[in-house]
């Protein structure tokens, strides 16, 4: 009774994100965006859209803590009905922003935007709340399923609605936002045993984090993530400008292009890689997307058209299938009962920090150096391997002692 209803609420709130997804780049990097005058360098278009970037993953980082903390005090639908309202509120105002043709309320927008986007942890907390252990994991990649595929119709339909203007997406996005908000008010039931209470700070996320590296058996998938997010973050979100400036797409072929990723990282979430979480684990599963996806990227750099590019789309989107939903199954069984959305809020926050730092210090070299987003990508992931061997590697042990054993290793 849970899970459909929440995803039907996932499907349409990342319906709504992918639609003006594909427009942030033409409409600042390209002189034709009507953001900028001609004159305005293409290293100033590039900084200004890494801090659009970076705004987006500001509200993450404060909203997902917080708004976690909440769901465990007061609620997961109530968190979740107030979360699409503030997003209502964020795709207006961007609207109005490219109406008035300011940054200002471009930037507000965005990090009102990233506040709402806080509430995927509290989607997956209900997750956590209604599965068991044994089916935990299939259960995250299902939600992950609904998600991207919102994500393959958002830029889409997104791309093709921004050629009668940019403020059509925002619009329709506010609608989708209003109508989910409605939904989740009828059909979702609180899933939340007890409420707990906690308490909240506007700096929760900044506390939580600090706590969560304080913590034995999170820290090291914590910092895993971390640094896989630094190079997804880079990747994903200055792809439009790689695509723009090394293959010439327009904002249809963008558009184009995160809609079939969207499509097979739904596609491998939700079916694909089903079979194989009842063969292998979570822990098992984790270190061979980040090892694939750090050898399947650089590829990217000898592509010279667009039918190349789609057919390597599907092998990324298999490696990105096999890393977020088995690190939350992980981060949730390494958790109690009692702080799921609290934890689960802490590693949505962890990784949009990440996500955020890239853009926010180098938006202009990116608009230089097109290659960057891959490059830079690649050898964060690499890196994200090397430190899961290191934090996960077997230790000895006493042969007689099996708790010594689970203590030493607490991902097995």
């Amino acid at each position: 009774m849970h899970l459909l209803p929440l995803l039907f609420t996932v499907f349409i709130d990342t319906l709504g994100f992918g639609l003006v997804f594909p427009i942030y780049s033409p409409m600042i990097i390209n002189n034709d965006g009507g953001m900028f005058s001609p004159e305005v360098s293409l290293a100033m278009r590039g900084l200004v859209f890494g801090f659009l970037v970076s705004a987006y993953c500001l509200g993450q980082f404060f909203g997902g803590p917080i708004l976690g903390a909440l769901s465990d005090r007061v609620g997961r639908k109530k968190i979740l009905v107030g979360s699409m309202w503030i997003a209502f509120i964020g795709y207006i105002a961007a609207g109005l922003g490219v109406v008035v043709q300011s940054l200002w309320i471009l930037f507000f927008a965005r990090l009102i935007g990233g506040v709402s986007a806080g509430s995927f942890p509290v989607a997956q907390s209900v997750i956590a709340d209604v599965s068991t252990k044994e089916n935990k994991t299939k259960n995250f990649g299902m939600i992950g399923m609904a998600c991207w595929t919102g994500f393959v119709i958002g830029p889409f339909l997104g791309g093709r609605l921004a050629i009668y203007g940019f403020t059509v997406p925002f619009a329709v996005a506010a609608l989708f936002c209003l109508s989910n908000a409605l939904f989740l008010l009828f059909k979702l039931k609180e899933s939340l045993p007890k409420e707990i209470p906690a308490k909240i700070s506007w700096f929760h996320g900044v506390y939580q984090i600090r706590k969560a590296f304080s913590m034995p058996d999170l820290r090291g998938i914590f910092i895993v993530m971390f640094i896989f997010c630094l190079g997804w973050g880079f990747f994903t979100e200055f792809s439009p400008i790689f695509l723009t400036r090394r293959l010439g797409f327009n904002v249809v072929q963008i558009a184009n292009f995160y809609a079939w990723v969207g499509l097979w990282i739904a596609v491998s979430q939700g079916l694909i890689i089903r079979p194989i979480l009842k063969l292998f684990s979570p822990q098992r599963l984790l270190p061979i997307g980040l090892i694939g996806m750090a050898m399947v990227l650089p590829i990217m750099l000898f592509l010279r058209g667009m039918v190349s590019l789609f057919w390597l789309i599907p092998c990324i989107a298999f490696c990105q299938a096999l890393i977020f939903p088995t690190s939350a199954s992980l981060v949730s069984n390494l958790s109690s009962t009692e702080n799921q959305g609290e934890i689960l809020g802490i590693h949505n926050s962890i990784q949009w920090a990440a996500i955020g730092i890239p853009p926010l210090f180098s938006g202009s070299l990116v608009a230089l150096y097109p290659h960057l987003p891959v490059t830079v990508g690649s050898i964060c992931m690499m890196i994200a391997f090397l430190v899961f061997l290191w934090a996960y590697r077997p230790k000895r042990v006493s042969s007689d002692s099996s708790t010594a054993n689970r203590e030493e290793n607490p991902l097995d």
